[in-house]
């Protein structure tokens, strides 16, 4: 088994709603032991969400489905969002050298 390192795009909050729900949406990722090291971090030039995650496992793009479900349960619960139309996308999944 090896360090998988997942990064994902979230996109369709804005900065008020991401401001407001990130404290939450931290804290519900922590409070996931699997995932090791989450960082959530806020792109207002490109209004995104960038989340880098990594966990244990043999499949990067497994492991990387894996986290992007526990990104969607975690942002759904901790973001109270206007759009009608939230994207998650998998900018990568490697093995952590």
């Amino acid at each position: 088994m090896v360090r998988i390192r997942t990064r994902i795009s979230v996109t369709g909050f804005n900065e008020a709603e991401v401001a407001e729900g990130m404290p939450y949406f931290r804290q519900y990722l922590r409070e996931r032991p699997w995932l090791i090291e989450p960082k959530a971090q806020w792109n207002p030039q490109e209004t995104r969400l960038l989340v880098k995650i990594e966990t244990v496992g043999e499949d990067p793009k497994l492991e990387s489905e894996g986290v992007c479900d526990e990104v969607w349960d975690c942002a759904i619960a901790a973001f109270r969002f206007s759009s009608e139309h939230i994207a998650f996308d998998i900018l990568e999944a490697q093995p952590v050298v």
